[in-house]
């Protein structure tokens, strides 16, 4: 019986930096931080961190897997180049997950979860799951006056805006459960066992963005090129 592949995972999208890898046993190493910027300043050392713990070089390497958004634009786009400049020296498979399926994989087992993420001006992202993994419904943007419509108490919420959330339904905030300091993030080791057996051209590592992003080309003052 052939062993999954080497995999790593790496998140960036969101107010943290994080990376993952298991190996074809199952054994996990992980790293995760807080951190709003700086992502790509500390990304890559971050990731041969975790490589020196688990004695692997990045040769060994057989798949990576990466957040591909929603998230920061700065963040998102770091993880997506790293994941893909790994892959592509190495010639394995790069796998882009939206963060809102990744933040349903911390869900419950076959139990029905909503995915709801602060998305500033008056709007979240929400998309349901019918289990960790598997869509009911497609990621939206929506004004908080309806992202919170047919949700009740018997609910599950997961996400940066699950407090909100659950108090204003009485639903169950399930990031409650989960260590303090990794509220509200991806579970980095949930995302590596979900990339380790995956089809990978299921989930192309692209950027997944369900609004413009807020940061847009200046359209004057334009310099002439010669």
């Amino acid at each position: 019986m052939s062993k999954a592949p080497i995999t790593l995972a790496i998140d960036t999208a969101q107010a943290c930096c994080q990376c993952a890898l298991i190996d074809g046993d199952g054994n996990i190493y992980s790293a995760t931080e807080a951190r709003a910027r700086g992502h790509a300043e500390y990304i890559m050392d971050q990731i041969d961190l975790v490589l020196d713990n688990a004695q692997f070089e990045y040769e060994e390497l057989e798949r990576v897997v990466v957040t591909s958004g929603p998230g920061s634009f700065t963040g998102l786009r770091v993880g997506l180049a790293a994941a893909r400049g790994i892959a592509v020296a190495l010639d394995i498979p790069c796998l882009g997950v939206p963060t809102m399926f990744a933040l349903s994989l911390s869900g419950e087992a076959d139990q029905a979860v909503s995915v709801i993420i602060d998305a500033r001006r008056d709007q979240h992202y929400r998309q349901d799951f019918a289990a960790p993994g598997f869509p009911s419904s497609t990621p939206q943007a929506l004004d908080n006056a309806v992202v919170l419509e047919g949700l009740s108490n018997e609910d599950s919420i997961l996400g940066s805006g699950s407090e909100w959330a659950a108090q204003s339904v009485g639903a169950t905030d399930l990031e409650l459960q989960r260590p303090e300091d990794e509220r509200s993030f991806v579970d980095i080791v949930s995302l590596a066992f979900f990339g380790q057996s995956a089809p990978a051209e299921d989930y192309p590592p692209e950027p997944c963005y369900i609004r413009a992003a807020d940061a847009k080309p200046q359209s004057a003052k334009h310099i002439e090129r010669i």
